[in-house]
């Protein structure tokens, strides 16, 4: 019995003409431009309530604290390093970014952390409002009702330190 069908013919492959390559141009040298500031407050004359602001090219990373413990003490009891809140360590991690377009909300996020504490996610919502720039927020200062007056100082001296970094440099005055 004989088959009335055709072979298949399965086309040659061809090969994409070449397209006009353009010369590789390398871009100049980017260096990153990170800047450190830290200062040290007395709230109410007492309690240390130490800040530290990497300002980075459009955005911040900022870490504030009321208690200035070595991260690398160890715990006699516990073989483990100073934690928890007011221990002067890493603690929650906000960041929040500015609207894109008017009259959008600005969006934050709690990145590591309890999302139940707000603490550093409102102040990131509030410094991105305020600032117009990405900023990424550690509060370690436990978050009680006695220490409501002492998060607002945080916040307004950072503030402060955020204007002094921000404000364009005084021209010089050329001396003859």
């Amino acid at each position: 019995m004989m088959s009335n069908t055709a072979p298949l013919q399965v086309p040659a492959p061809t090969t994409p003409s070449p397209q006009p390559t353009q010369p590789f141009i390398a871009a100049p040298d980017a260096v990153p431009q990170f800047k450190i500031h830290q200062q040290t407050f007395k709230f109410m004359n007492q309690t240390p309530v130490y800040i530290q602001v990497t300002a980075m090219d459009q955005s911040f990373w900022v870490w504030v604290s009321s208690s200035g413990a070595n991260p690398l003490q160890i715990d006699s009891q516990q073989g483990q390093g100073a934690t928890g809140p007011g221990s002067g360590v890493f603690g929650d991690l906000a960041m929040a970014m500015p609207a894109f377009r008017p009259g959008q909300p600005v969006i934050s996020s709690t990145l590591l952390g309890k999302p139940i504490d707000e603490t550093a996610a409102n102040m990131a919502k509030r410094l991105a409002t305020r600032f117009k720039r990405q900023f990424l927020v550690n509060v370690d200062v436990p978050a009680t009702v006695d220490n409501a007056m002492l998060l607002s100082f945080s916040e307004r001296k950072l503030v402060d330190m955020l204007q002094t970094i921000l404000a364009p440099p005084s021209p010089s005055i050329a001396s003859t």
